[in-house]
């Protein structure tokens, strides 16, 4: 499958900017508070049909409060569209999991 270009550093800083996720390491990155560990498996068990449809995974880090979640699109070394569209739609998914 081919992957989309690099996002540039504007495009990148735009989304950042107006969404809970920030840059860090050249990835995006963002926490999740959760009020149980349950609430955090429910989430992830949730992002997986998410990872499957757009064939893009991200990097999940779940402990009993926090679930950490990294984007970049692996085989580009960077930040991509396909990264903001799973970022977006994940963010769809914290309001429904875990409201």
């Amino acid at each position: 499958m081919s992957r989309p270009d690099p996002l540039d550093a504007p495009a990148v800083a735009a989304f950042v900017a107006a969404t809970a996720w920030r840059l860090e390491g050249g990835h995006l990155v963002r926490e999740v508070a959760l009020s149980d560990y349950q609430h955090g498996v429910d989430l992830v068990v949730a992002q997986a049909a998410l990872a499957t449809s757009l064939d893009h995974h991200a990097t999940l880090t779940l402990g009993y409060d926090t679930l950490r979640v990294e984007l970049w699109t692996h085989d580009r070394g960077a930040i991509t569209e396909l990264d903001v569209r799973f970022a977006t739609a994940f963010d769809e998914l914290v309001a429904r999991v875990i409201s």
